[in-house]
């Protein structure tokens, strides 16, 4: 009971607090994933929030409900959502990555639901995304995103956000490197499919008698598959390095916006 009294005597620094996370959590990957009931995401934001309450308690004073507090509370919700695009953007360029290989494999067309957006997504689109949240818990991703949450209270004050050049500068950066990761993930398959184009090509000039659009597209699929399972080795190590980085990234940020 004296919890409750003690957190209601507290209220507008808790409700400081979880407008951060809400942002994050709105924003971030797998946390926004729609699968998750929203009663769940609701009790675990408040969850952190309070664990986070309780850890800051001491350093912070109560802020008055005034007009300003309105900006304290937008600030706020806007570092999470900074934070949280942060994280999402490799997701973001795998999912890119996936539908330029659907595009050379004849998958334009197809569709599948994607569980995370619940969009209708491309379907090799989709099995990229998949497995990069397989390697995602695999490294531990969601202890990554949640230290940097917590990190950023260290870092970031309540209300001390400053959106200075740097941060445009580099959240441009980020942005902008998303379309360089998708093309370095798109570029094995996209390749290899190229040149089963230039082969199927190449036949159908010499061999005018043969069908090359109903022979061509099932066998195109056939070797995009069997180029895909020799390739996903690499393709985790790959994602294993980038998801590293972008947790590097995301610390960063939290710093430029000091």
């Amino acid at each position: 009971m004296e919890t409750i009294i003690f957190l209601l005597d507290k209220f507008p620094v808790l409700l400081v607090i979880l407008l951060r996370i809400s942002g994050f959590f709105i924003s971030a990957p797998v946390f926004n994933s729609r699968n998750l009931p929203v009663q769940l995401k609701a009790a675990f934001t408040l969850l952190v929030s309070v664990f986070i309450y309780f850890l800051l308690y001491n350093t912070v004073t109560v802020p008055e409900i005034n007009f300003g507090f309105i900006f304290l509370l937008l600030r706020e919700f806007i570092i999470g959502l900074i934070m949280g695009y942060t994280a999402q953007l490799l997701f973001s360029a795998i999912q890119l990555a996936g539908q330029s290989i659907d595009m050379q494999m004849g998958f334009g067309m197809v569709n599948v639901m994607d569980p995370q957006s619940g969009l209708q997504v491309p379907l090799m689109g989709t099995f990229y995304n998949l497995l990069a949240i397989l390697v995602f818990f695999l490294i531990n991703g969601h202890h990554y995103l949640l230290e940097a949450l917590f990190y950023s209270y260290k870092v970031l004050p309540l209300g001390a956000l400053k959106l200075k050049a740097s941060f445009y500068s580099l959240i441009t950066d980020l942005t902008a490197e998303l379309f360089i990761i998708a093309f370095k993930l798109a570029a094995p398959m996209v390749g290899a499919l190229f040149i089963a184009d230039f082969v199927m090509g190449i036949i159908s000039r010499t061999v005018p008698q043969m069908n090359v659009f109903l022979v061509g597209m099932p066998a195109k699929i056939l070797f995009g598959f069997l180029v895909l399972l020799l390739i996903v080795p690499f393709y985790i190590y790959l994602l294993t390095s980038l998801m590293e980085r972008s947790f590097q990234d995301l610390f960063q940020i939290i710093k430029v916006l000091k």
